[in-house]
């Protein structure tokens, strides 16, 4: 969308826009990345409106499997990380995954060491939220405004909980999600062999050459 949108198009939107996030659901539930609570809820900003899309899944005890949408005003919630335009983000996730759990439980940021998640992020770590006292938005910008020469991150672990993921679409942050869960499943594993290992040299530009990010990747230390 371009210019604003009528009521009609906003309602087509929203309708696609609750078939992707039930997309999204399952293929996150088949694959195993989701944990076995199955909290997986989504924010996401209706383009050029200020209507703020939230699809909230039931838990496995809940009888009624229908997801509940609701719609809010976005220019109101100033608590959301989506309001920080260098993140470039549309959609939000709350999300609780087996493998990214234990870092946040660790109190450890993640490192992105697994090249199938690294090529699709400009962003190396995601960031483990600690002081819960501060909203996400403020960890972020503080970050952000400190280290203009790290890529912004893609997500922050929320400590001793789940993790928040954010990006464009909501079917391509759900990939992410499963991108970034994966790596941190293989990178457990590899704990048990010595340690995932950092890129070695030429690995990164491979890697974001193939999906495009690469010249975007040349503004921000590797």
């Amino acid at each position: 969308m371009s210019t604003t949108p009528s009521a009609n198009e906003i309602a087509l939107y929203i309708d696609q826009a609750r078939s992707d996030a039930i997309h999204a659901y399952n293929f996150l539930k088949e694959t195993g990345t989701l944990s076995a609570s199955w909290t997986f809820n989504i924010s996401h900003r209706v383009p050029d409106t200020d209507v703020l899309l939230s699809v909230r899944f039931p838990q496995p005890w809940e009888r009624d499997r229908t997801p509940t949408i609701s719609l809010a005003s976005y220019s109101e919630r100033k608590e959301l990380v989506l309001h920080e335009p260098r993140l470039e983000a549309d959609t939000y996730v709350h999300i609780h995954t087996p493998y990214l759990a234990a870092w946040s439980l660790a109190h450890q940021d993640f490192p992105i060491r697994y090249v199938a998640a690294q090529r699709h992020l400009l962003s190396r770590v995601i960031p483990n939220h600690l002081d819960r006292t501060r909203s996400v938005i403020d960890v972020i910008r503080e970050r952000l405004d400190r280290h203009p020469e790290w890529a912004p991150p893609t997500g922050i672990l929320e400590s001793n909980g789940g993790a928040n993921i954010w990006g464009k679409g909501i079917i391509k942050t759900a990939q992410l999600i499963l991108f970034i869960e994966e790596a941190a499943r293989f990178q457990s594993l590899a704990e048990q062999v010595g340690g995932a290992k950092d890129y070695r040299p030429g690995t990164l530009d491979q890697q974001w050459k193939r999906t495009g990010l690469l010249e975007k990747a040349k503004a921000f230390v590797a």
